[in-house]
């Protein structure tokens, strides 16, 4: 048998599950539970959505331009105003403004500047240029609010860092820089609502239910100590576990003529730089000034093409990839379109009675542990759209500040095994600089340490700050 026709066949049976499962799961739900047909069709989509994702028949852009459709075909009630009510949100603009600024960011070389030079400031040992990665990653997280745009950075930065210094791949020094990088990447994000998609819309789902607005800055204030202490804690896991013996004099002569090849900034830079920080001063004063996120990125993305700051132009828009946005905006039609049907009150009751007996420290945890394991089925976003609007409808019902069981949520989201689990990681994997075992060790440790650290450090800390 050919490779072709073995590749046909294989991806024959991948879309004959991928159909067959939801649409069993259909008929199961509709017998043996409580559920109207428009609640069971609305899984059961959901359902093919995620077997979709998880065998790769369909792009994933293509199965969130799908599911706004389906949910107006299938689910009786369902009307475009549901399907299509998060365009109505920020998500998309901060996006749209995430994916411009992180290719500026790109194009200028900024981004391997600031690595690089971080790199040199901590590089005088292997451990100091981990950590120097990691702190470029600090750094660049609340200018970039795209995940895939720093990842698209840093972990060509890390690459290069490893082909100069003649680490092979998946050696265990390759695995440690890039795997520490790509961790730094996941980690830091949690300290900013716009430090990924996910973030932007999680908290818009859960300020919906709360009926409240919850700020740039109140977000970071919540989260900025816990995930950076957390981020430093997964790099010493990194270390301590991929242990290595690299020569300090190898490193430092290596990452010092990296920084001697780039030169001086330029005026693209500099501009871009001056750019990037005024975006962090109005996203960290929307208190003061009462301009939301979504307008602040907004407004910067129309600057960068104004005359004489030429950082954007109709070329350069013209590579930008906004594609994933439509498959951000169907993730999000999952949350409208449950909320609405009330599958998330249907969810909120299957695992109420496992939360009920609990205090605030062991819902936390579980919480935790909800996230780290949805991730085998589902991706951040689609679990985050699909959970949020229920664990914070538990929190509520409980008594508890639902916010501490949706910090301890996404925690547990940023906690995989397995590089498909997230795009983040597949990304990094995909260099061929990882060796799998390795990964998985680290990340299996990492995921145990980090369900302690949420309940022992920074669920306190949550309590503390809200009150």
């Amino acid at each position: 048998m050919s490779e072709s026709s073995s590749f046909d066949r294989m991806m024959f049976l991948k879309w004959g599950a991928s159909l067959c499962i939801p649409v069993a799961a259909y008929f199961l739900l509709i017998t043996y539970s409580s559920l109207t047909h428009p609640q069971a069709a609305f899984l059961a989509v959901t359902l093919w959505a995620v077997c979709a994702w998880a065998m790769e028949t369909l792009n994933d852009v293509a199965v969130g331009l799908l599911l706004p459709g389906l949910y107006v075909l299938l689910c009786q009630g369902v009307n475009l105003g549901v399907v299509f009510g998060p365009w109505r949100s920020e998500v998309w603009i901060i996006s749209v403004g995430g994916f411009v600024l992180g290719r500026i960011i790109q194009e200028t070389g900024l981004g391997r500047r600031i690595a690089m030079t971080s790199v040199r400031a901590m590089g005088s040992s292997f451990p100091g240029a981990l950590l120097g990665v990691t702190i470029a990653a600090v750094i660049l997280s609340p200018l970039v609010p795209s995940i895939m745009g720093k990842a698209a950075i840093l972990c060509g930065v890390a690459v290069s860092l490893c082909d100069a210094m003649d680490f092979k791949p998946k050696s265990r020094e390759a695995t440690a820089i890039v795997l520490g990088t790509c961790i730094a990447v996941g980690s830091t994000k949690l300290a900013y609502p716009t430090g990924g998609a996910d973030l932007v819309m999680g908290m818009g789902l859960v300020d919906k239910v709360m009926n409240i607005q919850t700020t740039w800055m109140e977000y970071a204030k919540y989260n900025f100590v816990p995930a950076t202490i957390y981020t430093f804690l997964s790099m010493g896991i990194v270390l301590v576990l991929l242990r290595t013996s690299v020569s300090r004099d190898v490193i430092r002569a290596t990452v010092q003529h990296a920084c001697d090849e780039m030169g001086p900034m330029s005026s693209d830079q500099k501009r871009a730089l001056y750019l990037l920080l005024a975006t962090v001063i109005l996203l960290a004063t929307d208190k003061l000034h009462g301009i939301s996120a979504g307008i602040v990125l907004i407004i910067i993305t129309a600057v960068t093409f104004m005359p004489g700051v030429n950082l954007m132009d109709s070329k350069r828009l013209a590579r930008v990839n906004f594609a994933p946005i439509f498959f951000i905006m169907g993730c999000m039609a999952i949350g409208s379109t449950g909320g609405f049907l009330k599958v998330t009150q249907w969810l909120a009751g299957l695992v109420l009675p496992l939360f009920s007996d609990t205090g605030a420290w062991l819902a936390s945890l579980c919480s935790y542990v909800t996230g780290a394991g949805v991730n085998f089925l589902l991706t951040p976003l689609a679990a985050t759209s699909t959970l949020t609007a229920p664990i914070t409808e538990l929190g509520m019902q409980m008594g508890l500040d639902p916010r501490i069981l949706y910090f301890s949520f996404q925690y547990g989201l940023d906690n995989i095994i397995f590089p498909y689990e997230y795009a983040l990681y597949l990304y990094c994997f995909s260099t061929g600089y990882i060796n799998f075992k390795e990964m998985a060790l680290v990340m299996a440790v990492r995921m145990v340490l980090a369900g302690l650290f949420v309940a022992c450090i920074a669920m306190p800390w949550w309590r503390l700050v809200l009150g």
